[in-house]
């Protein structure tokens, strides 16, 4: 009992150092959520993967970004999801803020299949400016067709149905601190399926002609937002060979430079517009990189 327990304390520490180690690298100020987040990540029970990023607009650095993902072989979601409602709503009271949980209601409905789920994962995004921070929740789902025909309804992209049904399982939602709430949805496309017709349409449509990255990526996803004017296009890549396809700017060349010592995942996520990427120079980026806790270990 006394090992598991110390066992256990371990864990929580090496979970709290990984989120600060990022913290001090970018001068993240510790305000108002992350102390709850940090109290969210340490009392998680089995395995799980946390995942720090950082948004690069120009030479403007984002680095208050986090998402912790439950990876129980229990697969209890609704308890995973119930525990991620908790602590949106200690942030709630803690700012004294209305969050609008509407769009994530709609999406649950009545009598939610819980077997359908296949991930769920919470984050925060915090700013300067309160009114632009926002808490995350994202679930994936499989064979679910009835939540997909909702969640395309709730993010107003009825008419993308038909050519990106069978690519979207992963739908996110952000709860703003100022009572704005979005829907996100994500088609996703793996290495085996980069021959099919469908993922062809999607390269064609969302893509420039010319896209060396799209020859390295493991699996490419395609985020969709009423929030974002443009898609965001997220290549899984080894974190070693994205400078020999991205010309990053300083600010994102100093985060990269950060993860490359870091004990992480050896693929890390990029995410940029179409736009962007039709650009000689990178200004605008989100970089991500993870790191898997196992409780068991």
């Amino acid at each position: 009992m006394i090992i598991t327990q110390l066992k256990k304390d371990r864990l929580k520490e090496q979970r709290l150092q990984f989120l600060r180690s990022h913290q001090e690298a970018f001068d993240v100020e510790s305000t108002h959520t992350l102390p709850l987040f940090e109290e969210f990540v340490m009392a998680v029970e089995g395995d799980c993967t946390i995942e720090p990023s950082c948004k690069v607009e120009e030479d403007k650095l984002i680095a208050s970004r986090f998402n912790l993902f439950f990876r129980n072989k229990s697969q209890e979601w609704e308890k995973y999801l119930n525990k991620s409602l908790t602590f949106i709503r200690q942030v709630e009271t803690r700012v004294g803020t209305q969050i609008n949980y509407s769009l994530l209601g709609q999406f649950l409905g009545h009598n939610f299949d819980f077997s359908k789920v296949k991930e769920i994962s919470a984050g925060i995004d915090l700013r300067g400016d309160l009114a632009e921070s926002s808490l995350k929740i994202a679930i994936i789902i499989e064979d679910y067709p009835e939540k997909l025909e909702t969640a395309f309804f709730l993010c107003d992209c009825i008419e993308k149905k038909d050519y990106l049904n069978n690519s979207v399982r992963h739908i996110g939602f952000d709860f703003y601190l100022d009572g704005r709430s979005e829907i996100e949805l994500y088609a996703s496309i793996s290495e085996k399926d980069f021959s099919k017709p469908q993922s062809q349409h999607l390269v064609q449509r969302y893509f420039p002609k010319s896209l060396n990255p799209l020859e390295i990526s493991k699996a490419f996803v395609i985020g969709l937002s009423k929030a974002n004017s443009s898609p965001v296009i997220y290549y899984s890549l080894d974190k070693k060979k994205i400078l020999s396809y991205f010309n990053l700017n300083d600010t994102a060349q100093r985060v990269h430079n950060f993860y490359q010592h870091q004990e992480i995942r050896p693929e890390v996520w990029v995410g940029v517009t179409k736009e962007e990427l039709e650009k000689t120079r990178i200004d605008n980026i989100r970089l991500y990189y993870h790191k898997p806790f196992f409780a068991d270990e």
